[in-house]
């Protein structure tokens, strides 16, 4: 459990660099981009924790309560733990290079993106993590590990394009949600545990008014049906020069194989 905060988690800054972890046999590489679709007083969120998988990465289960990496993620945007106990899967960090002073969370109206690596056969479906700031325990992600196949079982690209909406946001259900010692927020308290499961966090309007350490407020939240981010996976095409330089190598084999 993380204590109250009057700024961005130190933790975020180390581990938040746009790293890519692991890497594929076969792989294809692809661009993960979120964009945050807030006002400019609206809502942030933590550097998104991405990952390819073959199906089996469950992050969460709503009614059910959240394990280590979740509360650690939905609480202060720290995805180590959740990265620890799931060694193996290609996990991305997502960081915007502004956010706070120090803390490269993604602000209203930013997008982020980086590069991976991904194995088309053996990580076809993407998962997805991030806290919504400057709440308890507020976070967007997907429940369901097979909802978002970006490559059909054969291996050809599918692509995604997720939109998130207010309606979409997650509670963690590990703090009680008043605004008492949330990460990010400058209006000081103690957080309380709740003990509760994972459950969808409703209306958003208790974040408004909310200090953050940019000096102001949240002055909006999105509504139900408004569009919270999105998050687009697109293929990055191979070079135009890469083709042509693999067919000039297979052609000296040829020649060296006739010449022998």
């Amino acid at each position: 459990m993380f204590t109250s905060t009057t700024g961005p988690r130190a933790v975020v800054l180390g581990l938040c660099a746009c790293m890519t972890l692991g890497s594929a046999a076969s792989a294809d590489r692809l661009r993960v981009t979120i964009t945050n679709h807030q006002a400019a007083d609206g809502l942030f969120l933590t550097p998104l924790l991405a990952a390819f998988h073959d199906g089996t990465y469950d992050a969460f289960d709503p009614g059910a309560a959240a394990d280590a990496g979740l509360e650690a993620i939905a609480e202060g945007g720290d995805p180590s733990a959740e990265i620890a106990a799931n060694p193996g899967r290609n996990f991305t960090v997502i960081a915007s290079p502004g956010g706070f002073a120090g803390a490269p969370v993604i602000d209203p109206g930013e997008s982020a993106s980086v590069l991976i690596d991904v194995d088309a056969l053996t990580e076809r479906y993407f998962s997805f993590l991030s806290m919504v700031i400057p709440s308890n325990d507020y976070f967007i992600g997907n429940a369901d590990p097979m909802g978002h196949a970006v490559f059909d079982a054969s291996g050809a690209f599918l692509g995604a394009s997720i939109a998130i909406l207010g309606a979409d946001v997650w509670d963690a259900g590990t703090e009680v949600s008043d605004g008492a010692g949330a990460a990010f927020s400058t209006d000081g308290g103690a957080d309380a545990d709740q003990g509760g499961t994972v459950a969808p966090a409703g209306s958003l309007a208790a974040l408004i008014g909310v200090g953050i350490p940019t000096g102001a407020s949240i002055g909006s939240v999105p509504g139900a049906a408004d569009l919270f981010a999105s998050i687009e996976v697109s293929r990055v095409p191979l070079p135009g020069a890469l083709p042509l330089m693999a067919a000039a190598l297979g052609g000296l084999g040829l020649m060296r194989r006739k010449r022998a």
